[in-house]
């Protein structure tokens, strides 16, 4: 009998708990700091941001702002919040990054939050045309729900999340990403598997351990120095 990859997992309780690090992770970030100083700018770029499950602008507008600071054209999805019902939202993003990447005259830069980061990924996989490249935090790569701590909602729903796995595992494997892919994850992610977020199919993915909690991921100081620095790589 084999011996369960402990990496893909459903998140402990426990480290539910040390989600509780987020609050200090978000009044830090309001510290007095001139962080875009010391970082690599950005030139008019387009960036944009994809919140989360259950989040939305409003969660990700620091991180938004944070690239504006920083000289990119930077707005959030602006498709209010992110049900998770992807048969409505994804092709409403895809129109939304092609209007953005036809309007700014060039391709999109799309940083994606959890499941935001997932469908930005299923994004660029469709329509690289569209697309610069895309750094995700803490998102699900293999499983859907079933390796975060929505799964156990679902589960009690009725969902089949193997079935729902499934699908997303033959999603990601059908056709590669032709795009830059930066992928930032924490072993002690209280809301997704880490070892969820380890992309084994697109070997061009570039993967980053941070210490940060997975719902502080759009307000950390250290998250964000390494997404600037992803987003100036040429």
């Amino acid at each position: 009998m084999s011996t369960p990859d402990r990496s893909l997992m459903t998140p402990s309780p426990k480290l539910l708990l040390w989600e509780l690090r987020s609050v200090p992770e978000l009044l830090t970030s309001f510290l007095p700091r001139p962080f875009a100083a010391a970082l690599p700018r950005g030139h008019g770029e387009p960036v944009m941001v994809v919140p989360g499950f259950a989040a939305d602008d409003l969660a990700v507008a620091l991180l938004t702002r944070r690239l504006k600071a920083l000289g990119y054209q930077a707005i959030s999805w602006g498709l209010g919040r992110n049900t998770g019902n992807l048969k409505r939202l994804q092709p409403a993003l895809v129109e939304q990054v092609q209007r953005f990447s036809n309007s700014s005259g060039a391709k999109v830069k799309l940083v994606g939050w959890s499941l935001g980061g997932a469908m930005a990924r299923d994004v660029a996989r469709e329509h690289p045309e569209w697309v610069d490249q895309v750094i995700t935090l803490g998102s699900p790569v293999i499983g859907g729900a079933k390796f975060t701590a929505v799964g156990r909602s679902y589960k009690r729903k009725g969902v089949d999340l193997d079935r729902m796995a499934s699908a997303a595992d033959a999603r990601e494997t059908a056709k590669t990403i032709p795009v830059p892919v930066t992928a930032l994850y924490d072993r002690h992610d209280g809301i997704v598997s880490w070892g969820a977020c380890i992309d084994r199919h697109n070997r061009h993915v570039r993967h980053i351990e941070v210490r940060c909690s997975h719902l502080g991921m759009v307000v950390d100081r250290g998250v964000f120095d390494i997404v600037a620095g992803a987003l100036a790589k040429p």
